[in-house]
């Protein structure tokens, strides 16, 4: 059996020796593990691509220049993108060319580049290598399997089970495989570890532990993590790893509070299952929420911040200090608590979708599911911004692609830039008006049944995945009567709490609560769990570090509040 060829890097544009130097610097730095290939002739670059492909030959990077013979680059890589879906794509252009910035301003917008290249590009060091690193990087993470996996995982395919354990490992970033029971690899790890198949899933790590249907905290400690606080009092306790919570850890631990970070599932929230976050200071091409939620948990625990994997389920203020109890039975005070818990997707009330949660039907974007979508029809419900990002991901796998929304329109719920790359998206649909009702299938989604509101009529449609974002639910139930909420479950802060005449009666202090501050002094909220929140990314992040802020000033209360020693 012959080796398979290396990856391609195609470079096209009508300039031979422009292109050609660029070949000789992308050669010099990645020619050991890529082929570099370069053409002039946009056409007879599409015509190679094509035969890469019926030869099953990867692309990894598609470089073209804005402009040329006989087409634009974005033509020549859209053209070139239905051909090859995963590889990334990059226009060249000259810098400081006003027209040529408007082209490619479009092209982003559209979705249809991943990068920029700015001629001229010397030093290649600086200018050329670190963003065609950056793009064969997304392209390997995306496409290839993992050299090392932490754990291989024996489970039967499409349980609900297999995809909550799929779901949490992927957006944890932990690398895994898996392999059905009847496999010869799952009946041989089976067999090795010593367990049959009446508890599924079983995982075995990569130093020979086996666990059977292991829990989250179970999962953390064999991975290294921490399911229990190490100390007894911290300075803050942050509860919920979301972008607000990882943003008030990372600036607590930062100024030199000892902080606790309390995550209960999977560190990023519904941030860290968001595809491309296109609107994020500071990432101009876009970053995954996946990458987001590793690199700010990276720099959290490096400042100092611990991480505990377990619940939060009980939050009490006896005194001066705020006790949390964690479901491991564990209890630690703080002298503040920022909650941070986020929201969950609102449930789908239609017969069928629960029996099929996790086999076909998934809450979220479920990005781990986004391969399996290869070549299927799949739906997405919601018409805000998660389900746009979701949409345009899978539009990458699926053959095609339906997005319903109850609404009219997506434009009073999604940012326009999603608008126009679903607009931009040959494989994508857009449905006003309509409703899932109903769902079926023997053993997995097969059907839904729809109900169109503008013309009141239901119609069955195969389906092969529902994925489900429709709105948000607070996570404060386990919360105190104390905390005093609006009446739909999110906290109310600062200004908020004022206009509520029962805060006169309970507020136990002579100032105003501080912003972000809770009805219950030094009880902070942030995030999507606050009322009144605006549910982007970089507005949770703000609001991390504010409610920091905000706790130093509850700290020097209690310092004046504190009696002095004799």
């Amino acid at each position: 059996m012959s080796e398979q060829a290396p990856p391609v890097l195609l470079l096209v544009g009508g300039d031979r020796e422009r292109i050609g130097t660029m070949q000789q610097a992308l050669d010099r730095r990645f020619g050991a593990d890529y082929r570099v290939l370069t053409e002039t002739a946009p056409e007879r670059a599409l015509s190679a691509l094509a035969q890469l492909r019926d030869r099953d030959e990867q692309v990894a990077v598609l470089v073209a220049d804005l402009a040329l013979p006989g087409m634009t680059g974005e033509e020549f890589l859209r053209r070139a993108h239905e051909l090859h879906p995963f590889a990334r794509r990059a226009l060249a252009a000259p810098i400081f060319d006003r027209p040529a910035e408007q082209a490619i301003f479009r092209a982003m917008a559209l979705g249809r580049v991943d990068m920029i290249l700015v001629r001229p590009w010397d030093p290649a060091e600086h200018w050329l290598y670190p963003r065609i690193g950056m793009m064969l990087d997304e392209w390997v993470q995306e496409t290839q399997p993992s050299g090392v996996n932490a754990m291989r995982i024996v489970a039967e395919p499409g349980a609900p089970r297999s995809h909550a354990l799929h779901d949490l490992l992927y957006r944890n970033a932990v690398p895994f495989q898996t392999f059905s029971p009847s496999s010869p690899e799952g009946r041989r790890l089976l067999d090795t570890a010593g367990r049959d198949e009446q508890r599924l899933p079983v995982c075995v790590y990569f130093d020979g532990r086996v666990q059977a249907d292991p829990s989250v905290p179970q999962i953390a400690e064999m991975l290294g993590f921490h399911s229990r606080p190490q100390a007894d009092h911290y300075d803050m306790i942050v509860i919920g790893a979301g972008p607000a919570g990882l943003s008030a850890a990372l600036s607590g631990a930062s100024e030199g509070l000892r902080t606790l970070l309390v995550e209960p599932q999977t560190v990023g929230g519904q941030a860290g299952a968001t595809s491309l976050i296109r609107n994020f200071l500071g990432f101009p091409f876009g970053v995954s929420g996946k990458m987001l939620t590793i690199l700010a948990r990276g720099q959290a625990l490096l400042f100092g911040a611990e991480l505990v994997f377990d619940r939060a389920v009980g939050l009490h203020t006896p005194g001066r200090q705020h006790l949390v109890t964690l479901a491991c039975g564990s209890e630690v005070t703080g002298d503040a608590v920022v909650l941070s818990m986020g929201v969950r997707y609102r449930r789908l009330d239609a017969p069928g979708v629960e029996d099929l949660l996790g086999a076909g039907v998934f809450y979220g974007a479920a990005l781990c599911e986004a391969p399996a979508a290869r070549g299927q029809s799949i739906y997405i419900v919601g018409a805000g911004n998660s389900a746009g990002q979701a949409a345009v991901h899978l539009a990458r796998f699926a053959e095609h692609v339906t997005l319903l929304t109850r609404g009219k329109s997506l434009s009073t719920s999604m940012s326009t830039y999603l608008i126009e790359q679903i607009s931009a998206r040959p494989n994508i649909t857009v449905r006003a008006n309509m409703q899932v009702v109903g769902a079926a299938g023997a053993g997995r989604l097969e059907q839904l049944t729809l109900y169109d509101a503008a013309v009141r009529r239901t119609e069955a449609v195969a389906a092969s995945a529902l994925f489900i974002l429709i709105g948000s639910q607070p996570t404060t139930d386990w919360l105190p009567a104390a905390l005093m909420r609006d009446p739909a479950g999110f906290l109310l802060t600062g200004p908020d709490l004022v206009a509520y005449r029962q805060l006169s009666t309970s507020w136990p202090l002579t100032r105003p609560p501080l912003p972000m501050e809770t009805s219950v002094p030094g009880v902070f909220a942030a995030g999507d769990t606050r009322h009144g929140s605006t549910k982007r990314v970089a507005a949770a992040v703000g609001e991390g570090v504010a409610a920091v802020q905000f706790a130093h000033r509850h700290f020097e209360d209690l310092a004046e509040q504190r009696p002095a020693r004799r």
